[in-house]
C-alpha cells in the first residue's frame, strides 16, 4: 500500500472490472493502476472518474476493502456452522487481519443476532452432553478455550445440567462405554475404570463417586 500511495494525489482516470473476479475492480490514477477493490467499496465511497484520490482517501479505501473482505469471510464461516465471537477473532487473525479489525467486524453481526455467545454456549453444551456424553467440567473447559465469558458458561451449564439431567447424562455416558468397561476385572478395578472414565468425560468427582456403584450394577445387569 505505501508504494502505491507514493504516487498520490492524482485523478481517477478509470475504473475497470477485473476479468477473473467480476465483483472487483481495478482503480487507475493518472493512467496507472493504483489498486484493486471490491465494487461495493468503490460505490460506497462514491469514487468516479475525475475524482481526486489523495493518500488519505486511498488508505480509507484500503481499510474499507479489508473490512468488506472480512465481513464476507465471516458470513461464509457462519454459513457452515454457528460460531462464537472468540472463534471468529481467532480465524480472522489466522487470515491476516488485525485484532482491531476483527473486533470491529463483530459488532454488526452481534447487533443483528448472527453472533450470540450466550446462545452458542447453551447449544454447544446441549450438543456435547446429548451427542458425545460430555460432563459439565469438560464442556466448561472447551467453552472457556473458545473465549466464552464465564457468566454465559455458568448459565448454559445450569440449564443443561439440572440434577435429573446430570444423572441421566452420567448413565448415558457409562452405557456408551459399557463394552470397554466390562472388559476390566469385576470389583474394584472395574469400579475404578468406570470412575476414571466418567471423570475424564468431565463429570464432577463427588457425583461420580456417589453414583458409581449404582451405575456399575446397571452395566453389569445389562451385560447379563
Amino acid at each position: 500500500m505505501d508504494e502505491s500511495a507514493s504516487s498520490l494525489p492524482g485523478r481517477c482516470t478509470d475504473i475497470v472490472t477485473q476479468k477473473r473476479k467480476k465483483e472487483r475492480v481495478s482503480l487507475f490514477v493518472e493512467g496507472s493502476f493504483l489498486d484493486g477493490f471490491h465494487r461495493a467499496v468503490i460505490e460506497k465511497a462514491g469514487i468516479s472518474k475525475g475524482d481526486l484520490i489523495s493518500e488519505e482517501r486511498y488508505r480509507e479505501l484500503c481499510r474499507l476493502d479489508r473490512q468488506h473482505q472480512l465481513n464476507d469471510q465471516i458470513y461464509r464461516w457462519l454459513a457452515v456452522r454457528n460460531h462464537c465471537s472468540g472463534e471468529i477473532v481467532r480465524k480472522s487473525l489466522a487470515k491476516g487481519f488485525t485484532s482491531e479489525e476483527a473486533r470491529d467486524a463483530l459488532k454488526p453481526f452481534i447487533e443483528k443476532g448472527y453472533l450470540d455467545d450466550a446462545l452458542f454456549a447453551e447449544a454447544f453444551s446441549r450438543e456435547k452432553k446429548d451427542r458425545y456424553g460430555w460432563g459439565p467440567a469438560k464442556i466448561r473447559q472447551a467453552l472457556a478455550q473458545k473465549g466464552i465469558k464465564k457468566q454465559y458458561i455458568d448459565f448454559a451449564l445450569e440449564n443443561t445440567f439440572t440434577e435429573d439431567h446430570l444423572n441421566d447424562a452420567l448413565e448415558q455416558a457409562a452405557l456408551s462405554a459399557a463394552k470397554r468397561l466390562m472388559r476390566a476385572e469385576p470389583g474394584l478395578k472395574r469400579r475404578k475404570k468406570l470412575a476414571d472414565f466418567l471423570i475424564r468425560r468431565g463429570f464432577p468427582g463427588h457425583k461420580v463417586m456417589e453414583k458409581c456403584d449404582e451405575l456399575l450394577k446397571k452395566l453389569e445387569n445389562e451385560e447379563l
